[in-house]
């Protein structure tokens, strides 16, 4: 377990905070844009075979985390507390506000929301996230996250205050048969691995299709944002 990888896309964590902004939400602190983060690529990951950024998840005392893309918020908002031209990629679309009723930064759009970063799909993707969280505190969201079963089995052997590796494959756990199609696949790809499915009558063909890359084109994970391990290896 642990061998699904993506390449990480800072352009579409920056517009994916854009696009937060200018859907009306006003408390984007990192621990916010975490989790929303966190339910957009793991709704696009059982969709469609992949995530949006292509993050390293890991799993911490306040839920899943995107590890690359805290990195990338705790460096906009330690940057803007010295004068410097020295400005991260973040800072070009996206400043750092400070309001006197919270002791969290919070971030707001400066340009708009670059669109053709992301796939219709993961468009979709994020506007279902901010229907259903956006409304949310981030308090709320961490209680939510704390239910999810890739952070719960990840926490398992966890000493507080560390961090784990949530494994993407975690996310698959309890989704729906079409999602399973899509692990599978993915499990092919890196592991070179074929995974016993539910009703196995029902996808035999699917399985036996996998080493030959005959399987329907709507369940091809997209290969542009896919690090394959057969490839590396």
């Amino acid at each position: 377990m642990g061998d699904i990888k993506f390449e990480f896309n800072l352009d579409k964590l920056i517009n994916a905070i854009v696009f937060f902004c200018e859907r009306g939400i006003t408390d984007l602190t990192k621990l916010k844009v975490a989790k929303l983060l966190y339910f957009a690529d793991k709704k696009h990951l059982l969709e469609h075979g992949r995530p949006i950024l292509g993050d390293l998840y890991v799993c911490m005392d306040l839920g899943p985390v995107p590890s690359l893309a805290l990195l990338e918020m705790n460096e906009a908002i330690n940057r803007s507390e010295v004068a410097s031209d020295d400005y991260c990629s973040m800072h070009k679309s996206l400043r750092v506000k400070r309001p006197f009723w919270s002791k969290h930064p919070h971030f707001e759009a400066t340009h708009p929301c670059n669109a053709s970063v992301f796939a219709s799909s993961e468009i979709m993707a994020l506007e279902a996230v901010v229907s259903q969280y956006g409304k949310k505190t981030a308090s709320q969201l961490v209680g939510i996250t704390h239910e999810e079963s890739p952070w719960k089995i990840a926490n398992e052997n966890r000493v507080r205050g560390t961090r784990t590796q949530i494994p993407y494959e975690l996310f698959f756990e309890g989704a729906p048969q079409s999602a399973q199609k899509f692990l599978a696949r993915l499990k092919a790809d890196f592991c070179g691995e074929v995974i016993s499915l539910e009703s196995d009558a029902e996808y035999s063909e699917f399985a036996s299709s996998l080493f030959s890359h005959r399987v329907e084109h709507d369940f091809e994970p997209d290969r542009d944002n896919v690090r394959s391990g057969a490839r590396a290896r």
